[in-house]
């Protein structure tokens, strides 16, 4: 009984680490968007997705704002916290996310992205991390094109496309509302969606999602640490550092769980033999 309750749990450990879903979850106060992450299964992107699911995993995407909307353009986010509900008078009042270590796509230095950008596009409803100034200031911070940007597409611009949204209806909604320009903001600052009494628009929950109701039970992000659930209050920090390597792991107790439903299902499968 052991044994097979020892094959269960190593099962269903490897099934998790098999499956884990490559995508993404923005649940927004006005509608919920997809991320699929690096959809051609490219491995030069491999350190791209990895940054993503750290803050995703690590809850840093909880509560951030939608603070750039560049009709045509881009529609940028991660970058910075909601405090509150209601736009603030100042772009300095809006909290920066706290940053994991910048993803490197130059490690030569030589101001091009080290692998080849062919098929990586720029165009509508692909994702790229927003950048300060070299190729190797990518952190939270990302933007979904609206169009197609072929300006960004060169090697030297060094904007590299790791996602897809899978369905563009939310960010094309939050397109059409009313917008905020801060002075004192630059980029980061023009644009910024509002709703009525002057609302903010910003992420609720990111979380990874599967297929499988029950891998997606397992792949769950704990609410016991980040910023947890509704609160508009903490910045979200954790204890992942710089060099990460990702991967949805569930607790204990719900490998557990998990373990014993499918030696239950593998038990059943027998006594109808």
């Amino acid at each position: 009984m052991l044994s097979r309750f020892s094959s269960a749990v190593f099962l269903s450990l490897f099934v998790v680490s098999a499956v884990a879903g490559q995508t993404v979850r923005f649940d927004t106060n006005v509608g919920t968007f997809d991320l699929e992450l690096n959809p051609t299964g490219n491995a030069d992107l491999q350190p791209l997705v990895d940054n993503m699911l750290a803050y995703v995993n690590d809850g840093r995407y909880d509560q951030t704002v939608i603070n750039r909307a560049a009709t045509g353009f881009v529609m940028q986010m991660g970058g910075f916290k909601a405090e509150t509900l209601v736009i603030p008078s100042s772009f300095s009042n809006f909290n920066p996310v706290e940053k994991f270590a910048p993803v490197i796509v130059d490690a030569d230095n030589d101001r091009q992205v080290d692998f080849d950008l062919t098929g990586l596009n720029n165009t509508r409803s692909t994702v790229s991390l927003a950048l300060s100034s070299s190729a190797n200031t990518g952190t939270s911070s990302f933007f979904i094109n609206l169009g197609s940007n072929a300006s960004l597409d060169s090697p030297s611009m060094r904007f590299v496309p790791f996602a897809v949204v899978s369905d563009m209806a939310t960010i094309d909604l939050i397109m059409s509302l009313d917008q905020n320009n801060y002075a004192d903001g630059g980029l980061a600052g023009d644009n910024v969606p509002i709703l009525s009494d002057n609302r903010m628009v910003f992420v609720e929950r990111a979380y990874e999602v599967t297929d499988s109701p029950l891998l997606a039970a397992l792949a769950a992000p704990s609410f016991g640490s980040g910023t947890g659930g509704s609160g508009l209050s903490g910045s979200g920090s954790g204890g992942l550092q710089s060099g990460l390597s990702i991967t949805g792991v569930p607790e204990p107790s719900t490998l557990v769980l998990a373990a014993a439903a499918l030696m239950l299902m593998l038990t059943s499968r027998r006594l109808q033999i």
